[in-house]
């Protein structure tokens, strides 16, 4: 079996993928949370882009494993969601950009 099938297996059974909405606008992040280490991952699931390494790295080849777990999560329905307020939006974006800095340095 394929190693990127079983991590999207993992993410999905471990419930480690998660849907963030913002109301009102509706505007929505998802987050996985690495099996490996602390790293949290975003992915912008209608623009394709993912804050993992890979996406950088390998995007011209094909798309990282983290987009292709969001996608499964929707069709199986299996991924947590969050409700935050509009005004917690950039809260939530400094924390992203928090966790991205200490698990990248």
């Amino acid at each position: 079996m394929d190693i990127e099938v079983i991590k999207i297996h993992d993410l999905l059974v471990k419930k480690k993928i998660k849907r963030i909405v913002f109301i009102p606008s509706k505007t929505e992040i998802w987050e996985i949370k690495s099996n490996n280490n602390n790293n949290i991952y975003w992915i912008d699931f209608v623009k394709k882009y993912c804050s993992c390494k890979g996406f950088y790295y390998n995007n011209k080849n094909r798309t990282c494993y983290h987009i292709r777990a969001v996608d499964e999560a929707i069709t199986q329905n299996g991924y947590e969601i969050e409700f935050l307020q509009d005004s917690e939006f950039n809260n939530y974006l400094d924390y992203l950009i928090d966790n991205l800095l200490d698990n990248n340095i």
